[in-house]
């Protein structure tokens, strides 16, 4: 550049033209990599729902048949229900391709596995659906081992999305031929896909458990205490037009960017949620699990499932939520019960369900005390 300040010359002109064509060639170049990291930014908001909300299962098979072990999908169960939507089997919401990678045998069948004649052809009262991720395997393990435990009232499977990876789904299935107790769907397992989850646990108990009492929902982290439970619902406990929870009440929607709960105008107008069950516990009676289901299949989507079937849909159809307030398990009454500062005897009423995101140890902790109880 000291040659333009000196001296004009053909050299001056050439430093400049060349300088020039190297800026315009670095913009150009900065202006690409801003659209394609803006395209695929884009790509990944839309991946949580659009995208991933259907997994080819045939896809998925090719991709297993081609390694070492084989896949075999479970096919789907053929509806027991009288009530189904035209073509409602392959519907899940706004999915028009639903099926289920891995599923099982419905609740009419024989529950030989109990070992006692006397229950055999008994159905029992109570579905209990678990939300798990599909990589939580210690989590399932622990309930298996704890409250998971077998009983001739209940039934209990984990539900699971769509997995991308190959390895993944080989191992989900080789731990369902273990345990026989995994529910698949093939929507993509992802966090704004929730309420596919939970759509889906309304729909297998209204094609395959029609004829049981109740369905509890909850979730992989969460304590049940499942002898309280049971004995609760079999002595004939409210069983029509019943969602048991505990209830939250006035929510405010959160419109922070910084939330990974926010949520825009577009997607929930208003400033505040109706009342609604957070998931981790939730006993539904059948014929409410019929209606909520019926009408989440006619519902549009909403992403926070706890909120769109226990809020918004129970207020569409005047459902009125029982709150389980007084048989929860805080986290003070958690410590102290298995740090024998408190005993079990001294809590009343008994307590149903313990507060979500408690540690494995602190389940198996809280189960032998529970266990102990009962023998």
């Amino acid at each position: 550049m000291h040659c333009c300040i000196v001296e004009w010359d053909e050299n001056c002109v050439c430093d400049i033209t060349d300088m020039s064509e190297r800026r315009s060639i670095f913009i150009l170049f900065i202006g690409l990599m801003l659209c394609i990291s803006l395209w695929i930014s884009l790509q990944d908001i839309q991946e949580l729902h659009t995208e991933y909300t259907s997994y080819d299962p045939l896809e998925l098979l090719n991709s297993v048949n081609n390694s070492t072990t084989s896949l075999n999908l479970i096919s789907n169960t053929t509806a027991s229900s009288e009530w189904a939507f035209k073509n409602d089997t392959t519907t899940l919401i706004d999915l028009k391709n639903f099926e289920y990678l891995i599923n099982q045998a419905p609740c009419s069948d024989d529950f030989k596995w109990h070992g006692d004649m006397n229950t055999i052809n008994k159905l029992p009262i109570v579905l209990v659906l678990i939300h798990s991720a599909p990589r939580n395997w210690h989590k399932r393990n622990v309930i298996r081992e704890t409250w998971g435990y077998k009983d001739r009232r209940a039934r209990i499977f984990f539900l699971l999305g769509a997995v991308k990876s190959t390895q993944t789904q080989i191992r989900l299935k080789q731990e369902n031929d273990m345990f026989q107790d995994l529910i698949q769907g093939n929507f993509f397992d992802a966090y704004r896909n929730m309420t596919y989850k939970h759509t889906m646990a309304l729909k297998w108990f209204v094609y395959n458990c029609p004829k049981l009492k109740y369905l509890i929902k909850t979730d992989d982290d969460v304590f049940v205490n499942t002898p309280a439970v049971y004995d609760l619902l079999e002595a004939g406990f409210n069983n029509e037009n019943l969602i048991f929870c505990y209830r939250i009440e006035d929510a405010r929607i959160k419109r922070t960017y910084r939330s990974k709960w926010r949520v825009s105008t577009k997607e929930f107008s208003g400033r505040y949620y109706p009342n609604y069950c957070p998931g981790f516990s939730i006993i539904y009676s059948s014929d409410v699990v019929l209606r909520l289901y019926k009408e989440a299949q006619q519902t549009p989507y909403f992403w926070i499932d706890d909120v769109h079937i226990t809020g918004t849909l129970a207020q569409h159809l005047n459902l009125n939520i029982t709150t389980l307030g007084k048989y929860y398990l805080n986290s003070i009454q958690l410590n102290d019960l298995i740090t024998d500062k408190l005993h079990l005897s001294s809590i009343e009423p008994m307590f149903l369900f313990a507060e979500p995101n408690i540690h494995e140890e602190q389940i198996r902790a809280l189960w032998n005390t529970v266990n102990n109880s009962y023998r």
